[in-house]
Protein backbone atom coordinates (compact mmCIF):
# COMPACT_ATOMS: atom_id res chain seq x y z
CA UNK A 1 0.00 0.00 0.00
CA UNK A 2 1.14 3.83 -0.72
CA UNK A 3 1.91 5.35 2.19
CA UNK A 4 0.66 9.11 2.79
CA UNK A 5 2.90 11.84 1.46
CA UNK A 6 5.40 13.62 3.59
CA UNK A 7 3.24 16.96 3.61
CA UNK A 8 0.99 15.18 5.77
CA UNK A 9 3.68 13.45 7.52
CA UNK A 10 4.61 16.78 8.90
CA UNK A 11 1.22 18.54 9.14
CA UNK A 12 -0.06 16.09 11.18
CA UNK A 13 2.24 17.33 14.24
CA UNK A 14 0.78 21.19 14.11
CA UNK A 15 -2.97 20.27 14.05
CA UNK A 16 -3.94 22.23 16.97
CA UNK A 17 -1.88 25.36 15.99
CA UNK A 18 -4.30 25.00 12.84
CA UNK A 19 -7.19 24.96 14.10
CA UNK A 20 -6.60 27.97 15.97
CA UNK A 21 -4.93 29.80 12.87
CA UNK A 22 -7.90 28.46 11.04
CA UNK A 23 -10.36 30.68 13.55
CA UNK A 24 -8.65 33.92 11.80
CA UNK A 25 -11.03 36.26 9.50
CA UNK A 26 -10.11 36.41 5.50
CA UNK A 27 -11.34 39.43 3.79
CA UNK A 28 -12.82 39.08 0.37
CA UNK A 29 -12.11 40.62 -2.72
CA UNK A 30 -13.15 40.57 -6.18
CA UNK A 31 -12.12 37.39 -8.29
CA UNK A 32 -10.71 38.29 -11.86
CA UNK A 33 -7.89 40.52 -13.22
CA UNK A 34 -6.23 43.47 -11.40
CA UNK A 35 -3.51 45.54 -12.22
CA UNK A 36 -1.12 48.17 -10.46
CA UNK A 37 2.26 50.33 -11.53
CA UNK A 38 5.21 48.24 -11.31
CA UNK A 39 7.68 51.02 -9.81
CA UNK A 40 10.27 48.19 -9.51
CA UNK A 41 13.82 48.02 -11.18
CA UNK A 42 13.91 43.83 -11.36
CA UNK A 43 11.27 41.07 -11.93
CA UNK A 44 11.12 37.54 -12.21
CA UNK A 45 12.39 36.21 -15.44
CA UNK A 46 9.45 33.93 -17.61
CA UNK A 47 11.03 30.25 -16.75
CA UNK A 48 11.98 29.59 -20.36
CA UNK A 49 14.44 32.71 -20.66
CA UNK A 50 18.27 31.76 -20.13
CA UNK A 51 19.47 29.97 -17.45
CA UNK A 52 22.43 29.52 -15.65
CA UNK A 53 21.82 26.38 -13.31
CA UNK A 54 18.87 24.47 -11.55
CA UNK A 55 18.72 23.95 -7.94
CA UNK A 56 17.53 20.69 -6.50
CA UNK A 57 17.04 19.33 -2.73
CA UNK A 58 18.69 15.66 -1.94
CA UNK A 59 15.62 14.80 0.89
CA UNK A 60 17.33 12.12 2.45
CA UNK A 61 14.97 11.51 5.81
CA UNK A 62 13.99 7.92 4.93
CA UNK A 63 10.77 8.21 6.81
CA UNK A 64 8.95 5.50 4.37
CA UNK A 65 12.05 3.21 4.30
CA UNK A 66 15.11 3.32 1.59
CA UNK A 67 12.98 1.68 -0.95
CA UNK A 68 10.38 5.05 -1.55
CA UNK A 69 13.54 6.90 -0.85
CA UNK A 70 15.20 5.56 -3.73
CA UNK A 71 12.56 5.90 -5.90
CA UNK A 72 12.06 9.92 -5.31
CA UNK A 73 16.24 10.14 -5.83
CA UNK A 74 16.10 8.18 -9.07
CA UNK A 75 13.21 10.85 -10.16
CA UNK A 76 15.79 13.53 -8.73
CA UNK A 77 18.90 11.78 -11.00
CA UNK A 78 16.61 11.44 -13.95
CA UNK A 79 16.27 14.94 -14.35
CA UNK A 80 19.75 16.13 -13.23
CA UNK A 81 20.39 13.52 -16.47
CA UNK A 82 18.13 15.65 -18.90
CA UNK A 83 19.77 18.79 -17.65
CA UNK A 84 23.87 17.83 -18.14
CA UNK A 85 22.27 16.74 -21.53
CA UNK A 86 21.83 20.07 -22.57
CA UNK A 87 24.59 21.46 -20.23
CA UNK A 88 22.79 22.68 -17.61
CA UNK A 89 24.58 23.33 -14.56
CA UNK A 90 22.78 21.73 -10.81
CA UNK A 91 23.18 23.36 -7.52
CA UNK A 92 22.78 20.53 -5.16
CA UNK A 93 21.22 20.87 -1.65
CA UNK A 94 22.35 18.45 1.37
CA UNK A 95 21.76 18.23 4.74
CA UNK A 96 25.53 17.61 5.74
CA UNK A 97 28.66 17.70 4.30
CA UNK A 98 28.66 13.51 4.44
CA UNK A 99 25.71 13.46 2.51
CA UNK A 100 27.47 14.68 -0.60
CA UNK A 101 29.38 11.21 -0.91
CA UNK A 102 25.97 9.89 -0.99
CA UNK A 103 24.68 11.82 -3.36
CA UNK A 104 27.79 10.92 -6.00
CA UNK A 105 27.35 7.38 -5.05
CA UNK A 106 24.09 7.37 -6.03
CA UNK A 107 24.39 9.14 -9.28
CA UNK A 108 27.07 7.12 -10.56
CA UNK A 109 25.06 4.91 -12.68
CA UNK A 110 23.37 7.92 -14.61
CA UNK A 111 25.07 10.37 -17.17
CA UNK A 112 25.79 13.12 -15.28
CA UNK A 113 28.45 14.99 -14.77
CA UNK A 114 29.93 15.42 -11.21
CA UNK A 115 32.27 18.71 -11.88
CA UNK A 116 28.58 20.22 -12.71
CA UNK A 117 26.84 19.68 -9.37
CA UNK A 118 27.54 22.19 -6.77
CA UNK A 119 26.54 21.36 -3.65
CA UNK A 120 25.48 23.27 -0.68
CA UNK A 121 24.67 22.32 2.96
CA UNK A 122 21.47 23.13 4.61
CA UNK A 123 20.82 21.31 7.83
CA UNK A 124 16.53 21.78 7.48
CA UNK A 125 17.24 21.06 4.07
CA UNK A 126 12.98 20.25 2.05
CA UNK A 127 12.24 18.23 -0.87
CA UNK A 128 10.12 20.89 -2.96
CA UNK A 129 12.97 23.85 -4.33
CA UNK A 130 10.31 25.65 -5.54
CA UNK A 131 8.18 26.51 -2.86
CA UNK A 132 10.80 28.05 -0.28
CA UNK A 133 14.09 27.97 -2.20
CA UNK A 134 15.53 30.69 -3.67
CA UNK A 135 13.47 32.68 -5.99
CA UNK A 136 15.71 34.50 -8.38
CA UNK A 137 14.77 37.60 -9.39
CA UNK A 138 17.03 40.02 -11.94
CA UNK A 139 17.58 43.85 -12.01
CA UNK A 140 17.48 45.64 -14.77
CA UNK A 141 20.98 45.89 -15.07
CA UNK A 142 21.41 41.79 -14.97
CA UNK A 143 22.22 41.56 -11.52
CA UNK A 144 20.86 39.41 -8.91
CA UNK A 145 18.44 39.14 -5.91
CA UNK A 146 16.56 36.69 -4.13
CA UNK A 147 12.59 37.00 -3.44
CA UNK A 148 12.23 36.20 0.39
CA UNK A 149 8.24 35.85 0.92
CA UNK A 150 6.70 34.37 4.43
CA UNK A 151 6.56 31.12 4.69
CA UNK A 152 4.14 28.63 6.92
CA UNK A 153 4.40 25.46 5.42
CA UNK A 154 1.05 25.86 2.71
CA UNK A 155 -1.40 27.79 5.43
CA UNK A 156 -0.77 24.47 7.91
CA UNK A 157 2.18 25.61 10.23
CA UNK A 158 2.90 29.09 12.26
CA UNK A 159 5.67 31.16 10.62
CA UNK A 160 7.80 30.31 13.80
CA UNK A 161 7.19 26.43 13.64
CA UNK A 162 8.32 26.63 9.58
CA UNK A 163 10.94 29.19 10.00
CA UNK A 164 13.97 26.34 9.73
CA UNK A 165 12.24 25.01 6.39
CA UNK A 166 11.92 28.44 5.41
CA UNK A 167 15.45 29.81 5.74
CA UNK A 168 16.82 28.40 3.15
CA UNK A 169 16.89 30.68 0.73
CA UNK A 170 18.37 33.03 3.34
CA UNK A 171 21.09 30.83 3.80
CA UNK A 172 21.51 30.70 0.14
CA UNK A 173 21.15 34.63 -0.74
CA UNK A 174 23.54 35.13 2.40
CA UNK A 175 26.79 32.10 0.69
CA UNK A 176 26.36 34.21 -2.98
CA UNK A 177 25.81 37.31 -1.17
CA UNK A 178 22.99 38.40 -2.90
CA UNK A 179 20.19 40.87 -1.53
CA UNK A 180 16.82 39.88 -0.28
CA UNK A 181 13.46 41.36 -1.70
CA UNK A 182 12.00 40.64 1.58
CA UNK A 183 7.68 40.49 2.59
CA UNK A 184 5.27 39.66 4.71
CA UNK A 185 2.66 38.24 2.80
CA UNK A 186 3.38 34.27 2.45
CA UNK A 187 3.48 32.33 -0.77
CA UNK A 188 5.39 29.69 -2.85
CA UNK A 189 7.50 29.52 -5.90
CA UNK A 190 4.93 26.62 -7.31
CA UNK A 191 1.80 29.21 -6.65
CA UNK A 192 2.84 31.80 -9.32
CA UNK A 193 3.15 31.58 -13.00
CA UNK A 194 5.13 34.46 -15.09
CA UNK A 195 4.46 35.25 -18.74
CA UNK A 196 7.81 37.29 -18.69
CA UNK A 197 5.95 40.65 -20.49
CA UNK A 198 4.56 41.80 -16.81
CA UNK A 199 1.25 39.11 -15.88
CA UNK A 200 1.64 36.89 -13.14
CA UNK A 201 -1.17 33.97 -12.51
CA UNK A 202 -2.02 32.41 -9.17
CA UNK A 203 -5.28 31.36 -6.86
CA UNK A 204 -7.34 33.93 -5.46
CA UNK A 205 -8.60 31.18 -2.75
CA UNK A 206 -4.92 29.93 -1.85
CA UNK A 207 -3.31 33.55 -1.43
CA UNK A 208 -6.33 34.16 1.53
CA UNK A 209 -5.64 31.03 2.86
CA UNK A 210 -1.55 30.93 3.44
CA UNK A 211 -2.55 34.89 4.25
CA UNK A 212 -5.53 35.19 6.99
CA UNK A 213 -6.21 38.44 8.17
CA UNK A 214 -4.86 39.85 5.14
CA UNK A 215 -7.40 41.34 2.12
CA UNK A 216 -6.72 40.34 -1.49
CA UNK A 217 -5.75 43.88 -2.41
CA UNK A 218 -2.71 43.92 0.59
CA UNK A 219 -1.62 40.58 -1.35
CA UNK A 220 -1.91 41.59 -4.33
CA UNK A 221 0.01 44.61 -3.75
CA UNK A 222 3.02 42.51 -2.15
CA UNK A 223 3.18 39.84 -4.93
CA UNK A 224 3.09 42.54 -7.65
CA UNK A 225 6.27 44.05 -6.07
CA UNK A 226 8.12 40.98 -4.85
CA UNK A 227 8.08 39.85 -8.32
CA UNK A 228 8.27 42.91 -10.29
CA UNK A 229 5.00 42.43 -12.23
CA UNK A 230 2.40 44.62 -13.18
CA UNK A 231 -0.38 43.09 -13.61
CA UNK A 232 -2.71 39.74 -11.71
CA UNK A 233 -4.30 36.97 -13.44
CA UNK A 234 -6.65 36.03 -10.22
CA UNK A 235 -7.84 32.62 -10.45
CA UNK A 236 -10.75 31.43 -8.52
CA UNK A 237 -10.66 28.08 -6.77
CA UNK A 238 -7.85 25.70 -6.61
CA UNK A 239 -8.85 21.82 -7.70
CA UNK A 240 -9.68 19.80 -4.98
CA UNK A 241 -7.08 17.19 -5.72
CA UNK A 242 -4.30 19.51 -4.71
CA UNK A 243 -5.22 19.80 -1.46
CA UNK A 244 -4.10 19.35 1.83
CA UNK A 245 -6.19 18.85 4.68
CA UNK A 246 -4.96 20.24 8.20
CA UNK A 247 -5.90 16.89 10.17
CA UNK A 248 -5.18 14.44 7.20
CA UNK A 249 -9.20 14.07 6.58
CA UNK A 250 -10.65 13.76 3.65
CA UNK A 251 -10.50 16.09 0.17
CA UNK A 252 -14.25 14.84 -0.36
CA UNK A 253 -15.91 11.82 -0.15
CA UNK A 254 -13.47 8.94 0.45
CA UNK A 255 -10.58 10.67 -1.13
CA UNK A 256 -7.70 11.60 0.58
CA UNK A 257 -5.13 13.72 -0.90
CA UNK A 258 -1.59 15.04 -0.16
CA UNK A 259 -0.66 17.92 -2.74
CA UNK A 260 0.26 22.00 -1.86
CA UNK A 261 -2.90 22.91 -1.09
CA UNK A 262 -3.46 25.20 -4.15
CA UNK A 263 -0.77 25.56 -6.46
CA UNK A 264 -1.22 26.83 -10.27
CA UNK A 265 1.56 25.09 -11.80
CA UNK A 266 -0.57 21.85 -11.08
CA UNK A 267 -3.39 23.10 -13.40
CA UNK A 268 -2.06 26.17 -15.84
CA UNK A 269 0.99 27.30 -17.43
CA UNK A 270 2.52 30.47 -19.41
CA UNK A 271 4.56 28.88 -22.22
CA UNK A 272 5.61 31.83 -23.81
CA UNK A 273 3.99 36.13 -22.97
CA UNK A 274 0.63 35.19 -25.06
CA UNK A 275 0.41 31.15 -24.57
CA UNK A 276 -1.10 29.34 -21.34
CA UNK A 277 -1.78 25.59 -20.98
CA UNK A 278 -4.23 24.47 -19.04
CA UNK A 279 -5.18 21.13 -17.83
CA UNK A 280 -8.63 19.33 -18.79
CA UNK A 281 -10.31 16.96 -16.87
CA UNK A 282 -12.15 14.38 -19.66
CA UNK A 283 -15.98 14.01 -19.30
CA UNK A 284 -15.77 10.75 -18.48
CA UNK A 285 -13.63 11.30 -15.26
CA UNK A 286 -15.71 14.18 -14.59
CA UNK A 287 -18.85 11.97 -14.41
CA UNK A 288 -17.28 8.94 -13.04
CA UNK A 289 -16.41 10.58 -9.32
CA UNK A 290 -17.10 13.00 -7.00
CA UNK A 291 -13.56 14.41 -6.89
CA UNK A 292 -13.10 14.59 -10.56
CA UNK A 293 -16.62 16.50 -11.05
CA UNK A 294 -15.21 18.97 -8.51
CA UNK A 295 -11.86 19.51 -10.25
CA UNK A 296 -13.61 19.77 -13.20
CA UNK A 297 -15.72 22.76 -12.59
CA UNK A 298 -12.91 24.54 -10.87
CA UNK A 299 -10.59 23.82 -14.18
CA UNK A 300 -13.26 25.34 -15.83
CA UNK A 301 -13.85 27.96 -14.15
CA UNK A 302 -10.24 29.33 -14.18
CA UNK A 303 -10.60 28.99 -18.11
CA UNK A 304 -13.18 31.57 -18.32
CA UNK A 305 -11.21 33.46 -16.01
CA UNK A 306 -8.40 32.93 -18.70
CA UNK A 307 -11.05 33.68 -21.45
CA UNK A 308 -11.86 37.23 -20.19
CA UNK A 309 -7.53 38.19 -19.40
CA UNK A 310 -5.75 40.00 -21.31
CA UNK A 311 -1.68 40.70 -20.98
CA UNK A 312 -0.39 44.54 -20.25
CA UNK A 313 -0.76 45.52 -24.13
CA UNK A 314 -4.84 44.77 -23.80
CA UNK A 315 -4.15 41.59 -25.78
CA UNK A 316 -6.41 38.51 -24.87
CA UNK A 317 -4.17 34.71 -24.12
CA UNK A 318 -4.14 31.86 -26.40
CA UNK A 319 -5.03 28.40 -24.40
CA UNK A 320 -4.35 24.95 -25.23
CA UNK A 321 -5.77 22.33 -23.11
CA UNK A 322 -3.94 18.93 -22.00
CA UNK A 323 -6.15 16.52 -21.01
CA UNK A 324 -5.12 15.48 -17.47
CA UNK A 325 -4.27 11.59 -16.46
CA UNK A 326 -7.61 9.92 -15.17
CA UNK A 327 -7.10 9.73 -11.37
CA UNK A 328 -7.94 6.30 -11.55
CA UNK A 329 -4.99 5.30 -13.12
CA UNK A 330 -2.48 6.80 -10.48
CA UNK A 331 -4.62 6.37 -7.00
CA UNK A 332 -4.04 3.75 -4.79
CA UNK A 333 -7.68 2.07 -3.67
CA UNK A 334 -6.99 0.73 -0.22
CA UNK A 335 -9.44 -1.01 1.67
CA UNK A 336 -9.78 -0.24 5.26
CA UNK A 337 -8.47 -2.72 7.99
CA UNK A 338 -8.64 -2.63 11.76
CA UNK A 339 -6.01 0.25 13.28
CA UNK A 340 -5.77 2.05 9.88
CA UNK A 341 -5.67 5.71 10.57
CA UNK A 342 -8.96 6.20 8.08
CA UNK A 343 -11.47 4.74 11.14
CA UNK A 344 -10.93 8.04 13.02
CA UNK A 345 -12.89 10.15 9.85
CA UNK A 346 -15.73 7.81 10.35
CA UNK A 347 -14.84 4.98 8.19
CA UNK A 348 -15.15 1.51 8.93
CA UNK A 349 -13.53 -1.95 7.88
CA UNK A 350 -14.09 -3.23 4.56
CA UNK A 351 -14.69 0.41 3.44
CA UNK A 352 -12.70 1.75 0.15
CA UNK A 353 -10.49 4.72 0.26
CA UNK A 354 -8.74 6.32 -2.48
CA UNK A 355 -4.79 7.76 -2.03
CA UNK A 356 -4.31 10.41 -4.74
CA UNK A 357 -0.66 11.76 -5.58
CA UNK A 358 -0.31 14.93 -7.08
CA UNK A 359 -0.07 13.82 -10.62
CA UNK A 360 0.12 16.19 -13.29
CA UNK A 361 1.16 17.07 -16.85
CA UNK A 362 1.68 20.59 -16.45
CA UNK A 363 4.03 20.17 -13.58
CA UNK A 364 7.54 20.23 -15.67
CA UNK A 365 10.24 22.01 -15.60
CA UNK A 366 11.68 24.52 -18.47
CA UNK A 367 15.27 25.03 -18.74
CA UNK A 368 17.74 25.74 -21.62
CA UNK A 369 17.03 23.41 -24.43
CA UNK A 370 15.45 21.30 -23.05
CA UNK A 371 11.65 20.30 -21.59
CA UNK A 372 11.11 18.09 -18.43
CA UNK A 373 7.90 16.71 -18.44
CA UNK A 374 5.80 13.88 -17.18
CA UNK A 375 4.75 10.43 -18.31
CA UNK A 376 2.65 7.74 -16.33
CA UNK A 377 2.20 4.80 -18.59
CA UNK A 378 3.65 1.28 -17.75
CA UNK A 379 3.43 -1.99 -18.14
CA UNK A 380 0.11 -2.88 -16.62
CA UNK A 381 -1.53 0.54 -17.10
CA UNK A 382 -4.33 1.27 -19.38
CA UNK A 383 -3.02 1.93 -23.06
CA UNK A 384 -5.35 5.26 -23.01
CA UNK A 385 -2.90 6.78 -20.72
CA UNK A 386 0.02 5.85 -22.95
CA UNK A 387 -2.31 7.76 -25.33
CA UNK A 388 -2.56 10.90 -22.99
CA UNK A 389 1.30 10.68 -22.46
CA UNK A 390 1.85 10.94 -26.22
CA UNK A 391 -0.60 13.86 -26.36
CA UNK A 392 1.04 15.56 -23.54
CA UNK A 393 4.31 15.45 -25.03
CA UNK A 394 2.92 16.82 -28.35
CA UNK A 395 1.52 19.52 -26.90
CA UNK A 396 4.63 20.39 -25.02
CA UNK A 397 6.24 19.69 -28.43
CA UNK A 398 3.79 22.28 -30.15
CA UNK A 399 4.49 25.25 -27.15
CA UNK A 400 8.55 24.68 -27.01
CA UNK A 401 9.31 23.52 -30.90
CA UNK A 402 13.08 24.14 -30.21
CA UNK A 403 13.11 21.75 -27.03
CA UNK A 404 13.56 19.19 -27.00
CA UNK A 405 10.54 16.97 -24.64
CA UNK A 406 11.97 14.46 -22.03
CA UNK A 407 9.33 12.94 -20.57
CA UNK A 408 9.81 10.78 -16.62
CA UNK A 409 7.94 8.87 -14.76
CA UNK A 410 6.90 11.45 -11.45
CA UNK A 411 5.29 9.22 -9.58
CA UNK A 412 7.16 8.73 -6.56
CA UNK A 413 7.60 12.23 -6.41
CA UNK A 414 3.98 12.70 -6.75
CA UNK A 415 3.24 10.95 -3.81
CA UNK A 416 5.19 13.34 -1.83
CA UNK A 417 2.75 15.77 -2.96
CA UNK A 418 4.54 17.49 -6.01
CA UNK A 419 6.20 17.04 -9.28
CA UNK A 420 9.13 17.66 -11.61
CA UNK A 421 8.37 21.53 -11.19
CA UNK A 422 7.52 21.18 -7.40
CA UNK A 423 10.93 19.69 -6.69
CA UNK A 424 13.36 22.11 -8.93
CA UNK A 425 14.19 25.99 -8.70
CA UNK A 426 15.86 27.94 -12.20
CA UNK A 427 18.06 30.38 -11.87
CA UNK A 428 18.33 32.97 -14.32
CA UNK A 429 21.91 34.10 -16.14
CA UNK A 430 22.73 36.44 -14.85
CA UNK A 431 25.01 39.19 -17.06
CA UNK A 432 26.62 41.02 -13.76
CA UNK A 433 26.45 38.68 -11.25
CA UNK A 434 28.63 39.02 -7.97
Amino acid sequence: MQTKGWRTLLHLSALAATIAMACSPIAAAAVGQSAATNKTSYRFPAEWETQRAVWLDWYAKNEYGQETTDAMHAVTAQIIEALHAHHVAVEMIVDSETRKAEVLNFLAPYRVDPAKIRFHVYADSYLFMRDMGPLFLKTNDGKPLIADFAWNYYGIWSEAKAKPIGDVDKAMAAERNIPLVKSHIVAEGGGIEVNGEGVMMTYKDTALQRNPGKSLAEIESEYLRLYGQKKIIWLPRSPLSDKLTADGSPIIENFFGYGANGHVDEVARFVDPHTILVAQVSREARDSNALEKADYERIEEAVETLKRATDTHGKPFRIIRVQNPNLSTVWNEHTVETGDAYKQFGFQVGDTVYELPAASYLNFLISNGVVIAAKYWEPGKPESLKRLDAQAKAALKQAFPDRDIVQINPLAINWWGGGIHCITQQEPLFENAP
